[in-house]
Order: C-alpha cells, then sequence, then structure tokens
C-alpha cells in the first residue's frame, strides 16, 4: 500500500502564507500590502516597455467612459469592462477560498492581485491584442493605458471584498445577474468574451 505524502512545495507555500516569512502568527499587513503595490508596478512597467501610455493620448483622462472607439476604448478609470474586471475578482476569491480555505484572508488578497496583474500583462501583449481585435467584440482595441490597467485591479480587488462579504451563494447570483446585464447592453461579458477568443461564438 503506497502512502500518500504531502507535497513539499505546498506545505511550504502554505506555511508562509498562514504564519508570515518569520513563522510567527500571520503575514504582515504591511507585508502583504508591500507585495500587491509590488506587482501593481510590475503590470505598469510591462505595459510601459509595450508601448502603453500612461492615460488617454487624444482626450482628457474620465472618471467613465462607455465609448468602444480605439482613442477611447480601455483607456480611461473605468468602463463596461471594469464589471467584468469585478466578476473576475469575486470569481478569484471564490476559487482561492474553496482551495485554501485555512489562509488568512489578506494571503488571498495577494494572490488575487498576483492573477489580477499576470492577466493585465498577457491581456496587454501585441499577440493578444491582435487576438481580440480579430474577435466580434464591440469597439477597437488597441490595448490598455496604464491608468485603466492599474484601475482594472482595482476592480478585481473590490469583487475579492464584496464575494468575501456575500459569500460564493449570493456572488454566483450577482454574477449571473451582470453577465446577462453586460450581454444586453454591450454585447459582452466574461463568459461571451472567453467564449469568443476561443472561437466557440
Amino acid at each position: 500500500m503506497k502512502l500518500a505524502y504531502p507535497n513539499a512545495r505546498d506545505s511550504s507555500l502554505d506555511a508562509l502564507a498562514t504564519t508570515g516569512p518569520g513563522g510567527a502568527g500571520r503575514p504582515s499587513l504591511a507585508l502583504c500590502v508591500l507585495l500587491c503595490l509590488a506587482a501593481n508596478a510590475l503590470a505598469a512597467l510591462s505595459l510601459w516597455l509595450f508601448g502603453r501610455p500612461l492615460v488617454p493620448v487624444q482626450e482628457p483622462l474620465r472618471l467613465w467612459s462607455s465609448s468602444f472607439e480605439l482613442v477611447a476604448n480601455s483607456q480611461h478609470l473605468t468602463d463596461p469592462y471594469s464589471f467584468m474586471h469585478v466578476l473576475f475578482g469575486a470569481g478569484l476569491y471564490v476559487f482561492v477560498d474553496r482551495l485554501k480555505p485555512g489562509w488568512p484572508a489578506r494571503s488571498k488578497l495577494v494572490v488575487v492581485v498576483l492573477g489580477s496583474v499576470v492577466w493585465e500583462i498577457v491581456e496587454n501583449t501585441p499577440p493578444v491584442v491582435r487576438l481580440f481585435n480579430e474577435t466580434s467584440q464591440p469597439g477597437a482595441y488597441a490595448g490598455d493605458s496604464i491608468v485603466n490597467s492599474l484601475s482594472d485591479t482595482a476592480c478585481v480587488t473590490l469583487g475579492f471584498f464584496i464575494a468575501r462579504l456575500l459569500g460564493w451563494r449570493a456572488t454566483l447570483l450577482a454574477a449571473v445577474v451582470v453577465e446577462i446585464a453586460l450581454v444586453v447592453s454591450i454585447h459582452d461579458g466574461l463568459v461571451l468574451g472567453t467564449l469568443r477568443v476561443l472561437g466557440a461564438v
């Protein structure tokens, strides 16, 4: 009979996430905030290297923009896609919470922010930008402005806290309602957009 031994890497990660580098108590809030800030700085640097602007180039920065024109799409602080990022953050929280229920919330938040940052970097790579423009998504896309990308991660963080407050059942219900509203209003959504990229619709 084989004995199952815990993966050493998983055990080390669990220990780091639950007790912190010093092994006492839990990871400090300051450390978790620092990790989140560093991750966002990495995203900003990556987008800058991709040639993305800090703010919209051809018009003033706005708090909200619903335009899908090339000069405005994903360039301002918030837009219809911000709701998709809130859903993404809520979904990531539910996933991490089910996978690692013993982790403190601050460690789960770091993982969710890292997940958002990875997506922001991948989303703005030239091949992915071209892929989005080859699908039937609304408007034209030239990549995010740096401010828009950072705001997207802020929306993911908001989704994290909303899901933590509501629980997974209410989060799922809210996600379905928001997804339907996005499909009806802008003919796009988290699920629909993913299916388009995969060529399923």
